[in-house]
């Protein structure tokens, strides 16, 4: 009974033991699991809201290039500076015409037009009096007649008033709204010469539906013209003044009644942009989940590692017994030793697994010492070189250097952490990190104590690396000095790593290489984009493909940053995805291909591309003769064989087949995609580029051919819609051949 109590007691010894280092190694790896998920987790949330806020930067921005686009298509039209109200009939037309602009557009409520000079204001519905318009027609809750008289006769450049309350009877009754963005355009024909003044109302529900479609539905909302706020979301009661300060201040957290709030901004063109308050309480509801889920694993995990070190002590005790047994009662035999021998073997193994588990959880670790720093969330310089130690990572050097290194995800090679950690030498230190929210992406951190050092150790790397996958690429941050700069290089290496388009993937891409002409605007042919856009609506597989092969030359001789890089694709994909929609694409096919950011070259980019046109057509099945109303049809073969004469004009052909002209253009655009008028312009610019490329014939006897009397005006419709000059575009076409 003796001998059994001290056996229990040993056994109960192993029992403890193994289970509180297990549960010491549990505990540390939920906890780092818990932090790392924590701050991952918010991190993606906040990628969310910014995406959110950049989606509605763009619409804004999109909504007042439509906008003055819109004017600029008035001045090239048969539209006069006159005062029309001495005519009453020319009045009754011209207003006629806004009501088509007002008809065919979806992103104002109204619009209003007066030119320079004249005592009458002209909208989509009447005219009125100046005096009557600014005192009855339509009332602003905080504008006098006075200030919208002085608007609409001296406004010379783009003019946003914030929202209002609107009233008067230029509101039609069937708009049903309350409050408006006013929006002035100055109206100038080519050559700069001012004639009057566009203004648009914008209804406030436009800009709700904006939050609500891209996930702001919750948070604070300011959209800003020169500072100043012109619409705003109020979720939270924080005044929209501390929300400009902040944001202005480059503040990034924003505390106010005890509560801390996320400051997201976005900046874009005609000094327009946007800001958003996230409330923090939204990520822990959105956290709080998950943690309950984590809890229940760790739970599980704990009872399941009590069974198994239950039955490991019981399967390790047998050699243990035995050797007691035989030391206390007689002395071995050869076999007793060879069973205590393999029962010894058995701990050492146990030993060595249990060695390999700690060493996997020191490279945990390493990662969490490469986020903080990244994150700078180390709360002293004591505690970041604490951790550095328990990591064994040298940081008692003079610089640092972040690099972001990826490869293409088709790619074989596996890009982990202890393929990069195990090339550290005797000069430079550092650790690594795969980030959670990035596939095929590595996130370095490299200490030395010289520049040179520095970079033969990340050019080195790179190289072997390059070896192992063709489509490696490394960005490269400036080397710093003070270690709270991490956020800063981290930010240096992303911007490195985006200029890849331009830079390649032949050497590692450094900061400190990248001057002001490397951020280049994106300037491409865009009507390589026409062609494709023509071709995918008519379903012609040969000039689809003529026209992947025109946008291809055009991607590839694009110099550009990712972000300028993107705004030339965006407009290809946009008019891919109109026609997609008609074809029977599916949007999240699309979606999945025009991911940007996954992308590290323009072959990829161009692949994508290619790979949706030629669905496309494939899927296509155009619209029946039989289905398309006979005049909307007669209409079309009117334009196809009289679209060279001067005199034809959208109210000309309407009147001709029998229908209005708001009725002919809704209609035509339903079955054919544009607009009579945008018909009319491209066949004469298909005439136009035709006869320039296969004939020597004079430009002004080629702007006759295709309607136009001044050469002037098709010069300017020509290069609207091409990006170039006619003899620029038949000097092109000389250069190709020769």
């Amino acid at each position: 009974m003796r001998k059994k109590r001290q056996l229990s007691k040993l056994q109960l010894r192993y029992f403890a033991s193994y289970l509180a280092i297990l549960l010491l190694v549990m505990i540390v790896m939920v906890f780092f699991a818990y932090r790392s998920f924590s701050d991952f987790h918010s991190q993606i949330l906040l990628n969310r809201y910014q995406a959110g806020l950049h989606l509605v930067q763009d619409a804004q921005e999109q909504l007042v290039s439509t906008l003055i686009s819109i004017a600029g298509q008035m001045t090239n039209s048969d539209i006069t500076p006159v005062k029309y109200a001495e005519d009453p009939v020319k009045a009754s037309r011209f207003s006629g015409k806004l009501a088509s602009y007002r008809a065919v557009n979806g992103t104002f409520s109204e619009i209003f037009i007066h030119f320079t000079g004249d005592d009458y204001i002209y909208s989509s519905t009447s005219f009125f009096r100046m005096d009557r318009f600014t005192e009855q027609a339509l009332t602003f809750e905080s504008v006098s007649p006075s200030q919208m008289e002085s608007a609409l006769e001296k406004t010379a450049y783009l003019t946003i008033w914030p929202e209002m309350p609107v009233q008067g009877y230029a509101v039609r009754s069937d708009m049903g709204i309350h409050s408006v963005v006013t929006i002035f355009v100055p109206l100038s024909y080519p050559g700069g010469a001012r004639v009057g003044t566009v203004m648009y109302l914008v209804e406030s529900d436009q800009f709700a539906e904006w939050f609500a479609n891209f996930g702001l539905a919750e948070a604070d909302v300011l959209l800003l013209h020169n500072g100043q706020a012109i619409t705003a979301q109020n979720k939270s009661g924080v005044p929209g003044e501390t929300l400009i300060q902040a944001a202005e201040g480059s503040e990034t957290e924003l505390r106010y009644g005890g509560k801390l709030y996320h400051v997201l901004t976005e900046t874009g063109s005609s000094r327009l942009s946007c800001a958003a308050l996230v409330s923090d309480q939204e990520f822990a509801v959105a956290l709080s989940g998950s943690v309950k889920a984590l809890v229940l694993v760790s739970a599980i995990a704990a009872a399941l590692a009590v069974l198994l070190i239950t039955r490991f002590v019981q399967s390790r005790m047998r050699g243990i017994k035995l050797l007691h047994s035989m030391l206390a009662e007689h002395e071995p035999t050869g076999n007793e030793l060879l069973e205590i021998r393999d029962g010894i073997q058995r701990l050492i193994d146990e030993n060595a697994s249990m060695t390999t588990r700690l060493e996997n959880m020191a490279d945990v670790q390493r990662g969490e010492f490469v986020r903080r720093f990244l994150l700078g969330t180390f709360q002293d310089e004591d505690a970041y070189l604490q951790m550095a130690e328990q990591v064994s990572v040298n940081v008692d050097t003079r610089y640092f250097a972040v690099a972001i290194v990826a490869k293409a995800a088709e790619s074989s090679y596996e890009l982990t952490v202890d393929k990069i950690d195990r090339l550290f030498d005797e000069n430079v230190s550092g650790a690594s990190l795969i980030p959670v929210s990035a596939e095929n992406h590595l996130i370095l951190l490299a200490f030395a104590n010289e520049e040179g050092q520095l970079r033969t150790f990340l050019e080195a790397k790179f190289a072997g690396l390059k070896a192992c996958s063709a489509s490696m690429i490394m960005g490269v941050s400036g080397f710093h000095t003070v270690w709270a700069e991490g956020q800063r290089a981290y930010l240096e290496a992303e911007n490195a790593f985006e200029m890849r388009f331009v830079k390649g993937n032949t050497a590692p891409i450094y900061f400190e290489e990248l001057g002001e002409n490397q951020i280049l605007e994106a300037n491409y042919n865009r009507q390589a984009v026409d062609h494709l856009r023509q071709a995918l609506r008519k379903g012609d597989e040969a000039r689809m493909e003529k026209a992947l092969l025109e946008v291809s030359q055009a991607m590839h001789d694009t110099r550009s940053s990712l972000f300028g890089f993107r705004c030339m694709y965006s407009e290809i994909i946009t008019a891919v995805s109109t026609e997609a929609q008609q074809s029977g694409v599916k949007e999240e096919e699309l979606y999945d291909l025009f991911r940007l950011s996954r992308c590290l070259s323009v072959d990829e980019l161009d692949g994508m591309l290619k790979q949706v046109c030629r669905k496309i057509v494939s899927l296509q099945t155009k619209t029946e003769t039989e289905e398309i109303p006979e005049p909307v049809r007669n209409a079309y073969d009117l334009i196809q064989r009289r679209f060279s004469e001067p005199g034809l004009t959208v109210a000309s052909i309407a009147e001709e087949v029998g229908m209005s002209d708001s009725k002919l253009s809704v209609d035509f655009k339903r079955v054919y995609q544009e607009t009579p008028l945008e018909c009319i312009t491209h066949a004469r610019m298909h005439r136009a580029q035709h006869l320039l490329g296969d004939t020597e014939m004079p430009v002004k006897d080629i702007a006759t051919e295709c309607g136009y009397y001044d050469i002037s005006a098709f010069n300017r419709r020509f290069k609207s819609y091409t990006g170039c000059t006619p003899q620029q575009f038949r000097q092109q076409g000389e250069g190709q051949q020769g």
